[in-house]
């Protein structure tokens, strides 16, 4: 038979365990992918390092699961693994929440973004090039891992820029 219906209690154990250990190296990959951000609060090791560390302990994860083959057959493996990816990926969010939004203050993001904006219009960029140059700052996937209000904090913020920059670039129309 292909499923062993008796799951012992080391195997439960082992799939929470194995979960866990799953969504941190899903975290750690995440973390190379904010390497080139500079508005995005991260650790700079983590970030040049993380994909690499990431991906080793995905592997060992694997490797670790198909030494308990004999105890799950093909099913209950194949079941593990869905439950250790698809749980493990989904928790990853709750590490980026526990390590980085923790501490932050409503408000937060607003001025950073807002200050962000000042810094670079001052030094020449015009409203569009910054307006640009910030959304690459804060990449989509990062902003649909935060929690809600924090979504709609960045969201806000970037859509009171937009209306500021076309402002700004319909009056130097005007002048010219």
């Amino acid at each position: 038979m292909f499923i062993h219906t008796d799951v012992q209690p080391h195997l439960i154990f082992l799939v929470i365990l194995l979960t866990l250990s799953w969504s941190f190296a899903t975290w750690l990959t995440m973390q190379s992918k904010k390497r080139f951000c500079e508005l995005l609060p991260q650790i700079i090791w983590l970030s040049k390092h993380g994909l690499l560390i990431g991906t080793f302990l995905m592997i060992i994860n694997l490797w670790f699961l198909s030494l308990f083959y004999e105890d799950l057959k093909l099913s209950m493996t194949i079941i593990f693994v869905s439950i250790i990816i698809g749980i493990g990926s989904y928790l990853a969010k709750y590490f980026e929440w526990l390590v980085f939004v923790q501490d932050v203050k409503e408000g937060f993001w607003k001025s950073k973004l807002n200050v962000y904006f000042k810094n670079n219009y001052g030094n020449g960029l015009g409203p569009r090039s910054t307006q640009k140059i910030l959304q690459s700052m804060i990449p989509n996937w990062w902003v649909q891992l935060l929690p809600n209000h924090y979504q709609l904090e960045i969201e806000e913020a970037m859509e009171i820029i937009t209306e500021r920059s076309h402002d700004y670039a319909l009056r130097r129309e005007k002048m010219n």
